[in-house]
């Protein structure tokens, strides 16, 4: 039986990403805020991992922001994720 995953973040709610990149001793903060147009799952992996490639998925979220620009953001362990405003009925 397949697993049905039921989506935690409803289209239309307006949320803030904050996820922080580390290289080497340094760690820089990057943040988005903008509502969600869809949760999804991407392919991780490359040609070497052969068919193993499309087991292997990462959660992404599909945000549009206020100047129009759309954004698909990685979501991995350490990524928050906070609900601004949930989405208009």
């Amino acid at each position: 039986m397949i697993p049905i995953r039921t989506p935690k973040y409803t289209p239309g709610a307006t949320v803030r990403v904050v996820q922080f990149v580390r290289v080497g001793h340094r760690r820089w903060q990057t943040q988005f805020e903008g509502v969600v147009e869809r949760e999804g799952r991407r392919p991780v992996g490359g040609i070497e991992m052969g068919g193993k490639a499309s087991a292997c998925h990462q959660p992404t979220l599909r945000l549009r922001c206020r100047d129009g620009q759309i954004t698909e953001v990685a979501l991995d362990e350490n990524t928050e994720v906070e609900v601004l405003a949930p989405a208009a009925v």
